[in-house]
């Protein structure tokens, strides 16, 4: 878990978390719910759940993605191939994560604000899937906050390696065994 060192989370931030961990479990329930339903409907009535596909892959997996990736983001999970950098000194091993975390940063804001962009014309045009004409306008702004979100996500991490710390000072050495 990335955290800043000698600093206390800041509210807003365990507010964030707690907001995006929930809506990321709701979803999981309901996707389990909902899947399971339209399946026992298929087989035992022969009808099934109408607009079950379009809700869940709209409404459910969309936010399950973009909080995924947020998570593991927050709890330092993502892939990190280290092939380049292990052969790098101290110094030059922060100085490559601060170009990648700036990069990374400028890049989803710009995805941010590019799905920001598209919301807002879906939500004028008031776009609609399939048959059963469901909403899928406001999905559209959140991948545009998951951008956001892991863009402060990095933010954070690039603070904390600027800062000299070490980000990964609270998590234990993978053991030779797990490779």
């Amino acid at each position: 878990m990335i955290s800043i060192p000698g600093k206390r989370k800041l509210p807003i931030w365990r507010v964030g978390k707690a907001a995006l961990t929930g809506l990321g479990s709701v979803c999981l329930y309901v996707l389990i719910l909902l899947t399971f339903a339209d399946v026992v409907s298929r087989n035992m009535f022969n009808t099934p759940i109408p607009g079950a596909l379009e809700v869940t892959e709209y409404w459910l997996m969309v936010p399950m993605v973009f909080v995924g990736i947020w998570w593991a983001g927050v709890s330092h999970e993502h892939v990190r191939v280290s092939m380049l950098t292990e052969v790098l000194g101290r110094n030059a091993l922060k100085l490559a994560d601060g170009i990648v975390a700036v990069l990374s940063i400028l890049i989803l804001l710009k995805m941010a604000w590019l799905g920001f962009h598209v919301a807002f014309e879906s939500m004028t045009d008031g776009e609609y899937a399939g048959a059963y004409k469901i909403a899928i306008w406001p999905v559209r702004f959140v991948t545009a906050v998951g951008f956001l979100s892991f863009a402060l996500v990095i933010a954070q991490y690039l603070y904390v390696v600027l800062s000299g710390a070490s980000p990964d000072a609270d998590e234990p050495m993978e053991s030779p065994e797990a490779l």
